[in-house]
């Protein structure tokens, strides 16, 4: 399969999970999101080059404030369907509270479906105050940017890709 075939491949199924996290929040079920923190690891540990990445629920049923991490590159990842400042600052202020920044140096949230447009980072600067970084339009990502990261891997074209 050529590259571009898996992107277009990639992207599609995407657009499913997207609109089934959609549905099923909608209907306040929230299965696809557990599922969900599952099915992502494979493509998050490429993409924020986290191999040590696992689901911290497994260890630790509801493990508060965040879903996956790797505790050897300190990467911790909260996944969520839910796209408003208050659930970041929610994060975040777990995150704060719970001291994971002995354990982590960087925290994404990985929203399941749309982000917002843009999020208030003087609410998050207050929360934080410099104790860890996080910049909003860098650390919350939804499957868009993560295609759009994984499309930039792609360098150059392959000889069979030409068209003659």
């Amino acid at each position: 399969m050529k590259p571009i075939e898996i992107e277009n491949k990639l992207r599609e199924v995407v657009s499913r999970l997207i609109f089934e996290v959609k549905l099923s929040t909608n209907q306040n079920r929230q299965d696809v999101n557990l599922v969900s923190e599952d099915a992502w690891i494979p493509i998050l540990k490429t993409v924020l080059q986290c191999p040590y990445l696992k689901n911290l629920n497994k260890e630790k049923k509801n493990f508060p404030g965040i879903d996956l991490g790797d505790f050897t590159n300190r990467v911790a990842i909260q996944v969520t369907s839910t796209t408003n400042i208050d659930k970041v600052k929610s994060t975040l202020k777990t995150f704060k509270e719970k001291n994971y920044n002995n354990s982590f140096d960087e925290l994404f949230i990985f929203v399941l479906v749309d982000k917002q447009k843009s999020y208030s980072q003087e609410a998050i600067d207050k929360i934080f105050d410099n104790q860890i970084e996080f910049i909003a339009n860098k650390h919350i990502i939804d499957p868009g940017d993560i295609l759009e990261k994984l499309t930039s891997f792609r360098v150059g074209v392959q000889t069979d890709d030409v068209v003659q």
